[in-house]
């Protein structure tokens, strides 16, 4: 296996290993070989009509002052998975690592899931597209939902699935999962 085919799979473990024992870790990261490209783009098609979008520009005023308010550490992973443990807390990977490291990237498909209070179980399978350049920097991550499944998790959230942008769903998962929009315990 190249240098490069192994840096993809550890890409690719290191993000399912993040979302499949999030409770062992109790924060949500990828590690330091995750490193974005200063160019680099995302896609989904439930979002701007599918055209990949700049990462550098996902990060607006508005989802830079929920940052500073909310999660004033940096984390941005993992409020996305405080939020769902609010109505989930078992929410996580189910699948077992799976994934085809290449020369150009990586592809993987995991599953997500939760038991909502009423013993209802939401699914969502995710696929992932990875692309690196030569130095080993992510350019492209294009990511693809079923909306069936993603609708009522988004609903679940408070947010409507229509025309909503993925600074919209960033803002909204920092101020419900942020360490400033958690109760202090004692």
């Amino acid at each position: 296996m190249s240098d490069r085919v192994e840096l993809h799979r550890r890409l690719a473990y290191a993000k399912w290993q993040a979302y499949a024992k999030p409770h062992e870790t109790d924060r949500i990261t990828y590690g330091d070989e995750w490193v974005y490209a200063p160019d680099a783009v995302m896609m989904c098609p439930l979002f701007y009509g599918g055209e990949p979008q700049r990462m550098a520009d996902l990060y607006n005023d508005e989802v830079a002052a929920a940052m500073a308010e909310y999660a004033p550490d940096g984390d941005m992973l993992t409020p996305e998975f405080r939020m769902y443990w609010k109505y989930m807390p078992d929410y996580r990977i189910v699948t077992p690592f799976e994934c085809t490291a290449t020369e150009w990237g990586f592809t993987q498909c995991d599953t997500y899931a939760g038991t909502l209070a009423d013993g209802t179980v939401l699914k969502l399978r995710e696929w992932d597209y990875v692309w690196t350049n030569e130095r080993g920097q992510i350019t492209r991550w294009d990511w693809f939902v079923d909306s069936r499944e993603f609708y009522p998790l988004l609903e679940l959230i408070g947010l409507d699935p229509e025309n909503l942008t993925l600074q919209e769903y960033t803002v909204n998962f920092l101020r419900q999962g942020g360490i400033r929009s958690q109760a202090p315990t004692g």
